[in-house]
């Protein structure tokens, strides 16, 4: 995908898009008692500051362009990189897989096909990461926060056969 050498290309659309998302879910969890806003809270705040971040290096770049030789500039399109619509699809997918197969078996997936659509090769590190990382979550979200994680249409199915027998 080619960079644009505008101030307002799709890139920042989309990252003022996911920030009005996080601002409204900030302004939401504002009703919510003090436990239950906490997570809410920080992943508004912790989004907000990454995509101020995120337009800030792009208005940095912009404005650097114009003072750099042609020569100097990073290739387009990268080996292996992933467009920006592929990664939507697969956050997409992810949230479709939760009510599918349950949060468990959907992360898990999420973070072993994630890094080799995006072209990462060293598979030790990619099983290591996905597997202790969807371990980390679950056990902080069903035994820190309490929260009840969802099975899915399979996890549910396989639940109840397997309170019958």
């Amino acid at each position: 995908m080619k960079k644009s050498n505008s101030l307002f290309d799709l890139d920042v659309l989309l990252l003022l898009v996911l920030g009005i998302f996080a601002g409204a879910f900030l302004y939401d969890a504002r009703t919510y008692n003090a436990t239950a806003a906490l997570f809410p809270r920080l992943v508004s705040i912790v989004t907000l500051i990454l995509v101020v971040w995120s337009i800030a290096l792009h208005l940095v770049s912009v404005l650097a362009k114009g003072k750099r030789k042609p020569e100097d500039a990073p290739p387009a399109g990268a080996e292996g990189s992933l467009a920006w619509y592929w990664s939507v699809a697969a956050m997409v997918g992810y949230v479709v897989l939760i009510y599918v197969v349950g949060f468990t078996m959907a992360t898990l997936v999420y973070l072993l096909v994630l890094p080799l659509l995006l072209g990462y090769r060293k598979y030790l590190n990619i099983l290591l990461t996905g597997g202790l990382s969807t371990v980390a979550f679950v056990v902080v979200f069903t035994y820190i926060l309490h929260a009840r994680i969802p099975q899915g249409v399979l996890g549910e199915f396989f639940r109840q056969l397997m309170a019958r027998s």
